[in-house]
């Protein structure tokens, strides 16, 4: 049984899918920003205008680290200005629109350190996660992610949100994400996973600097 410390969100949030995408970056950073706007933010924007930035990108590559970095100077629109699409992007790119207010802040990476992110999650700053996959990161149970040291072999990197922090029986840390796999996942699209998993398994860790609202 996970104690709840403390959660990020102040009401409670609702999961996106991504659907048949590699666009979970994308929806993470997106997320990350939801603070500096009473909308929703559109991943879909963030995912192009990273794609644009990688040489010979072709459907279903998935995005790269520096690309998003710098993709991400740009800002976001809303969902509603520029909606998520259910199927990948036709080579060669269109461009994006010019006319539309972009609002969020930059991402950056850093080492994915426990006891960093346990301060970040105290400070409620969302962050980020770049995670290896496991069997059972794909069946919650309860809302838990079971540990397994084996990562599934040859797979992608997969973005979530870590929004809270709790501690087991044994005093031993848990975070509490939300993925982009819809609310069929875990408890409404979201579950714990424990600090062995981040430290097993997260290869880095990203966010934005929070504060006051901030548009382009």
């Amino acid at each position: 049984m996970i104690t709840v410390e403390c959660l990020v969100d102040q009401q409670p949030v609702k999961a996106k899918n991504q659907g048949n995408r590699p666009t979970c970056l994308a929806f993470a950073v997106t997320d990350l920003n939801r603070s500096f706007l009473d909308e929703d933010l559109g991943p879909e924007y963030f995912y192009r205008a990273t794609l644009s930035r990688i040489p010979d990108w072709k459907p279903g590559d998935g995005l790269q680290i520096p690309a998003a970095i710098e993709a991400s100077q740009l800002g976001h629109p809303t969902e509603r200005e520029y909606p998520y699409q259910v199927d990948e992007p036709a080579i060669p790119l269109e461009a994006l629109p010019d006319n539309l207010a972009l609002h969020g802040r930059p991402i950056n990476f850093f080492t994915a350190d426990v006891g960093h992110l346990i301060g970040r999650v105290r400070a409620l700053v969302p962050m980020g996660l770049a995670l290896r996959l496991t069997v059972d990161f794909y069946r919650p149970v309860d809302g838990i992610v079971a540990f397994s040291p084996i990562a599934l072999p040859g797979a992608m990197m997969h973005a979530v949100v870590v929004v809270g922090l709790g501690c087991d029986e044994d005093s031993q840390p848990w975070f509490l994400i939300r993925n982009s796999w819809g609310e069929a996942w875990g408890l409404d699209g979201h579950a714990w996973i424990s600090a062995s998993y981040i430290e097993s398994h997260a290869a880095c860790a990203f966010g934005v600097e929070h504060g006051s609202s901030d548009s382009r």
